[in-house]
């Protein structure tokens, strides 16, 4: 069974997880908030949260199968960046044409805005990276 962790003690290991995975910039340190899904104490997700200014804010998602994607997770990611930190905007980034992530974007709702090229660094390469993001309004997952 999956429990979602959002305790302190998690903020180190969900935080490695989510960046390797996802071509975190490495100078966030400790400065983001997250959740994670955790089962048999291995990580099976994780969410970070970047860079809110007050409206907008980054959101950085690693998942270890799509089995993870509950409709549930996916309002918990929402409410709170909409409802508890009262955002306006969330954006997120994926490595452009990687169809598993835009899929995903997508179906839950982000609408892709552009493509930033050569921003994304894996393994010694520079990608595209697709810009998405997703207005307060647009969000059918909170009340």
């Amino acid at each position: 069974m999956i429990k979602i962790v959002t305790d302190p003690s998690w903020k180190e290991r969900i935080g490695n997880y989510v960046k390797k995975k996802t071509h975190f910039q490495e100078n966030y340190k400790d400065d983001f908030s997250f959740i994670g899904f955790v089962e048999n104490d291995t990580i099976m997700a994780g969410m970070l949260f970047t860079d809110f200014d007050g409206y907008n804010i980054w959101v950085h998602l690693s998942i270890e199968s799509p089995r993870i994607v509950k409709r549930s997770y996916i309002k918990l990611m929402f409410d709170y960046c909409f409802n508890q930190l009262n955002c306006g905007r969330m954006t997120a980034m994926c490595r452009d044409g990687y169809l598993r992530n835009e899929r995903l974007l997508k179906g839950v709702g982000f609408i892709k805005e552009g493509v930033i090229r050569e921003s994304m660094k894996i393994e010694n390469t520079y990608y595209n990276g697709a810009l998405y993001g997703i207005l307060k309004n647009e969000c059918k997952w909170i009340k």
